[in-house]
């Protein structure tokens, strides 16, 4: 058994002619690394810097209390990916 963590990452852009609503342009799927996730999660304070808005929310996984969803806007509020992350045995 080994483990693996799958990410799906979702692309949205703000609805025309709306100000909280969201619609979802595009789904990837993909497996990562520990150390991808690891580093992506280390990223997250030099997006806040450079004027983005990074939202992080952790639960209890199988690996313990961990990332599981990571909410980044652009600067110019116009779009936003969302990263939601599950942590499985193989």
């Amino acid at each position: 058994m080994y483990p693996t963590i799958i990410l799906t990452k979702l692309s949205q852009t703000r609805k025309p002619g709306t100000k909280t609503a969201w619609q979802t342009d595009q789904t990837e799927v993909s497996e990562i690394t520990e150390t991808q996730y690891n580093s992506t999660i280390d990223a997250c304070p030099f997006f806040r810097r450079m004027g983005g808005s990074e939202r992080l929310t952790r639960e209890y996984t199988s690996w313990g209390y961990k990332v599981t969803q990571i909410i980044s806007t652009r600067p110019d509020r116009e779009a936003r990916s969302i990263y939601k992350f599950s942590f499985k045995y193989s």
